[in-house]
């Protein structure tokens, strides 16, 4: 009788347990890309990767521009070139083409690593304070929805998205 009375105890004790654990999970879901997109700093730092792209951009077309004007002048004086000329300056056209090839592939890698280089400390301060306030509110998780991997949203789950963009504005 006394091992029926334990068990019994043990088994109530257990559901409360779970029970409780269930009551104080509280999930919240922000939108990180949101969040990037009305960062108070995002209008400058897209500034800065517009004037180096635009600088990379000139140098680019200035080397095309070398480049057009080298195969006009090998096009009118190829008749007077002997073989091995003709050769040489075919062999220094294509090597300008390949090296206009070369800088543009670097150039979009680099605008690529400078944007992420530039917009890595959004992320930084925007994971910081969803940090902050999911430890302030207790919250259990904090969901992305933005990646749009979450299948479903209880009305239950708080969007944090307000309270993270009023602390990274600063209000």
């Amino acid at each position: 009788m006394k091992i029926k009375i334990l068990l019994s105890a043990v088994v109530i004790l257990c559901i409360a347990t779970v029970a409780n654990a269930q009551s104080t999970l509280k999930i919240g879901h922000v939108n990180i890309q949101e969040l990037v997109q009305k960062h108070p700093m995002l209008d400058s730092l897209q500034s800065i990767i517009e004037q180096e792209s635009k600088d990379m951009q000139e140098i680019y077309e200035e080397m095309i521009a070398e480049h057009e004007a080298a195969i006009e002048k090998f096009e009118a004086e190829s008749d007077g070139y002997s073989d091995f000329v003709k050769q040489t300056r075919q062999n220094e056209i294509l090597e300008q083409s390949q090296k206009i090839q070369t800088y543009n592939q670097t150039a979009q890698q680099q605008l690529q690593n400078r944007n992420m280089e530039l917009i890595q400390p959004l992320y930084k301060q925007i994971n910081q304070e969803i940090s902050n306030i999911a430890g302030a509110q207790n919250f259990t998780y904090v969901l992305d929805v933005s990646a749009g991997n979450v299948a479903y949203i209880s009305p239950e789950s708080e969007d944090l998205t307000p309270l993270v963009l009023k602390a990274i504005k600063g209000e």
